[in-house]
């Protein structure tokens, strides 16, 4: 399934200027953690507390085989996310991993990649101009 909308202009710098961080306010309070959602459908997806950098980085942009570049964001946790394919390392852009397909619960449109290496923790590669923050 294919969403037909077209991504926002420079959603890099949406993404940057969005992340939650954590600093108190003179109540106190914590600043509201930013919901990840589809941009097809707008299911949940995941959040921003949830990057994690990768090779000290939670943005990367890489170029697949057909000459596709993508722009991808590193989370810990997709709970919006389904994964399948079976495991591979042909063209993996994180060395000493393997990816699947990670694909979006509510409507099935392609969100990126899982990937996964034997006694690490896994994380997921998301295409930002799939995405879209609340």
């Amino acid at each position: 399934m294919e969403c037909l909308d077209k991504p926002e202009a420079d959603p890099v710098e949406r993404w940057l200027a969005g992340l939650s961080t954590k600093s108190e306010s003179d109540s106190g309070k914590e600043n509201q953690k930013s919901a990840v959602r589809c941009r097809c459908c707008d299911g949940y997806i995941t959040e921003n507390q949830y990057l994690v950098p990768i090779n000290n980085q939670t943005n990367h942009f890489f170029t697949n085989p057909s000459g596709l570049g993508f722009d991808l964001l590193s989370y810990e946790q997709a709970s919006g996310c389904s994964v399948s394919g079976k495991l591979t390392d042909y063209f993996c852009w994180f060395e000493g991993f393997q990816w699947q397909y990670a694909y979006c619960k509510q409507c099935g449109v392609h969100l990126g990649w899982y990937y996964s290496c034997e006694g690490i923790s896994g994380f997921f590669g998301l295409i930002t101009d799939q995405l879209k923050m609340d």
